[in-house]
C-alpha cells in the first residue's frame, strides 16, 4: 500500500530523536544515512572501560582520540561495504537493460531483413522463434558451413539460411538476458532491505552484544512513534486508519534513493586490464559461444570474499568489471545502421582458400636487371679463374 511517507519526514523523525536513539537509527540505516561527528563522540564515549568490571564503569569519562578514530573507521568500512552490495546489482541493473534495448532493436532489424530482403514466409520465421530455446545452434552453424565449404549451396542459398540462425540466437541471449535481469533486480531488493545486523551494530558502536537489544527496541520504538505522528498529521483521512507496516515502509523509500558510485581499483580480474577489456568487447559484442559467455558473465558478477580480497572488497570486483563494461557500450555503435552492418557481416559466406586470390607478387618470379645480370657474370667468371688457377 502507497503512503505518502518521504525521505525528508525519515530524516527529520531520527533528527528529532534523543542522542542515543539517534546514533542507533543511523548506524542501523548506515546504507542511507551518514554518521553525524556528534554520533561517533557519543560511540566513543559510550564505550566500557575494560579495567571496570560490568557495573562499576566511573562516571565522566573523557573523549579518546583513538577511540573515536576506531569507531570512524569501524563505521566507514559498514558503510563502504552496505553501500556497494546494493551498488553492486544495480549496476548489473543498468547494463542489462541497456542490452536489452539494444538486443530488441538487433532483433526487429534480424526480422525486418528476413522478411523484406530474403523474403523469408511467416510460418518459417515463427518456426524459427519456437525452435529457439532448443535448438543446438553451433552444431547448426557447422552443418551450414559444411555445405557452403562443399559448395552444395550458393550464397542466394546461404544467406537467408546464416540468418535465421543468427536471429535464433538473438532470440536466445534475449531469454538470457532477461533471466539475468530478474535476478539483478532481486539481489537489489534484497541488499535494499538489509540494515546492518545486531552483532555488526555493536562492532561499530564497541559495546557488549548483550547490551544492545534493550537500546535498538527503545530507538525503534521512539522512531516509529514519531513517523506515526507525521503520517496522521499530513495523511487523508481515509488512509489514516489503514494499517501499515512503518519500518518495511521505510526501507522501501530509502531503497528507491539513488545509488552512489564507487571508486575502485583494478584487482587482477583476467590477468590484465587489457586482457579483461578484450573480453568485454567480445562479450557485448556477442562474439563469444554461450559456455563462454556463460562462464565470464559468472566471473564478473559473482561476490568475491576471498583470503586476499576480503569482505569489504568483496563487491569491488564486479563493480569495477561493470565500469568498464559501460565505457565498452558507449563507445560501440548501436545505431540501426550500424547494428544492420554488423548483421550483414555475420551472414556475409566466407570463400574457400581455394577461390581467394593471391597476391601478385607471389605469380611473377623475380627478374634481374642488366646490372644485375652483369654484376652476376663477372662474379661467376672470377670464381672460374680461380678453379683455373
Amino acid at each position: 500500500m502507497s503512503t505518502t511517507l518521504r525521505f525528508e519526514d525519515i530524516e527529520s523523525t531520527i533528527q528529532s530523536l534523543p542522542i542515543q536513539s539517534r546514533t542507533m537509527l543511523q548506524i542501523l540505516l548506515l546504507q542511507y544515512m551518514d554518521v553525524s561527528q556528534e554520533a561517533i563522540d557519543y560511540m566513543a564515549s559510550d564505550q566500557p572501560d575494560s579495567r571496570f568490571g560490568s557495573g562499576n564503569q566511573p562516571k565522566g569519562k573523557s573523549l579518546s582520540l583513538e577511540a573515536v578514530r576506531n569507531v570512524t573507521s569501524r563505521a566507514d568500512q559498514y558503510k563502504g561495504y552496505y553501500r556497494q552490495k546494493r551498488e553492486r546489482p544495480g549496476m548489473h541493473i543498468d547494463f542489462l537493460t541497456e542490452s536489452l534495448a539494444i538486443m530488441e532493436k538487433s532483433i526487429r532489424i534480424a526480422e525486418r531483413l528476413l522478411t523484406s530482403d530474403f523474403e523469408t514466409d511467416e510460418s518459417i520465421l515463427q518456426s524459427a522463434k519456437t525452435q529457439a530455446p532448443s535448438i543446438l545452434l553451433r552444431q547448426e552453424q557447422r552443418k551450414l558451413q559444411r555445405a557452403w565449404d562443399a559448395q552444395d549451396l550458393t550464397p542466394k542459398d546461404y544467406q537467408p539460411q546464416r540468418l535465421l540462425l543468427e536471429y535464433q540466437s538473438l532470440l536466445r541471449r534475449r531469454g538470457i538476458l532477461r533471466r539475468r535481469l530478474k535476478i539483478a533486480q532481486q539481489d537489489f531488493v534484497t541488499a535494499g532491505n538489509s540494515p546492518l545486523k545486531d552483532h555488526e551494530i555493536a562492532h561499530v558502536w564497541g559495546i557488549p552484544l548483550g547490551s544492545l537489544a534493550g537500546r535498538k527496541v527503545k530507538a525503534l520504538q521512539q522512531f516509529l512513534a514519531g513517523l506515526q505522528q507525521i503520517l496522521k498529521t499530513s495523511s487523508a483521512s481515509e488512509n489514516a486508519h489503514q494499517p501499515i507496516d512503518l519500518w518495511k515502509e521505510t526501507l522501501h523509500v530509502l531503497s528507491q534513493r539513488p545509488v552512489e558510485r564507487s571508486m575502485v581499483e583494478y584487482d587482477g580480474l583476467e590477468k590484465t586490464e587489457e586482457g579483461l577489456l578484450d573480453k568485454l568487447r567480445a562479450f557485448v559484442s556477442g562474439t563469444m559461444s554461450e559456455p563462454e559467455e556463460s562462464k565470464f558473465w559468472t566471473s564478473i558478477t559473482k561476490v568475491n570474499d576471498t583470503e586476499f580480497s576480503g569482505t569489504w572488497k568483496s563487491h569491488a570486483r564486479s563493480i569495477l568489471a561493470f565500469q568498464r563494461l559501460h565505457a565498452v557500450l558507449n563507445d560501440m555503435d548501436f545505431s540501426d545502421e550500424g547494428l544492420e552492418e554488423e548483421l550483414r557481416v555475420k551472414i556475409y559466406p566466407k570463400l574457400p582458400d581455394d577461390q581467394l586470390a593471391t597476391p601478385e607478387s607471389e605469380e611473377k618470379p623475380v627478374e634481374l636487371g642488366e646490372l644485375g645480370l652483369g654484376v652476376l657474370s663477372a662474379f661467376a667468371g672470377e670464381q672460374d679463374d680461380k678453379r683455373r688457377g
